[in-house]
């Protein structure tokens, strides 16, 4: 336990270096020199953490995501679905929950550096997308299967699809209020609702299968 929490407050000292050189110098202006002076640690220390400075990129985003929010009251482990309102509740929540993480100041800058410099470097790129899904489509995926379960969504769907575009329809939000907006806000509860409310009904039981 003591060598975990050793760990983990080592690889806290490194990613908050790191990300502090990203905002500031950009991803292919950061050297991993620079973050093993800004970290005060060896470079042998940080590549046994890190072997690459995508992966370490995508760790600092990753924490940001994943950093617990005390506002959020039902996990999606431990929520019970039973009615449909029930479900667009818990969706609603975990929505503004997921964007207040993701249009978050320090998010959003390193969001930036992503569109900025990834065509440049493809490995960040690539590091970025392996990442929200991860980190952030997981929620989405259990609480839609939480609903198939108490049938209610329609049973044809795939979960893991359905979850997908559920992300898109958050995209949204996070390009106009986030990325393309000069003072980034998460969108209102109103907002966000209503956009959940068009979801759960486009995929409820009565929901048709297409031909094409």
């Amino acid at each position: 336990m003591i060598a975990t929490q050793r760990q983990e407050a080592k690889r806290e000292q490194i990613r908050a270096a790191a990300e502090q050189l990203f905002l500031d110098q950009g991803f292919g202006e950061t050297s991993m020199d620079a973050i093993t002076a800004a970290a005060g640690v060896s470079k042998q220390t940080l590549y046994r953490y890190y072997e690459t400075k995508a992966a370490l990129f995508a760790d600092v985003l990753g924490q940001l995501i994943a950093e617990p929010v005390p506002e959020l009251k039902d996990s999606p482990a431990a929520v019970r679905l039973r009615t449909r309102a029930e479900l667009k509740n818990h969706l609603t929540n975990l929505s503004q929950d997921y964007l207040a993480r993701i249009l978050e100041p320090r998010q959003v800058a390193l969001l930036r550096v992503v569109i900025a410099e990834g065509s440049r470097f493809p490995e960040l790129t690539a590091s970025f997308r392996s990442t929200l899904p991860a980190v952030g489509g997981a929620i989405f995926i259990t609480a839609l299967e939480k609903a198939r379960e108490a049938k209610l969504i329609a049973d044809w769907f795939d979960v893991r699809t359905a979850a997908r575009a559920f992300a898109g329809l958050l995209m949204m939000f996070i390009l106009r209020d986030g990325l393309l907006a000069p003072d980034p806000k998460p969108p209102s509860r109103q907002q966000v609702t209503e956009m959940v409310e068009l979801f759960v009904d486009g995929v409820g039981v009565n929901a048709k299968r297409g031909n094409g």
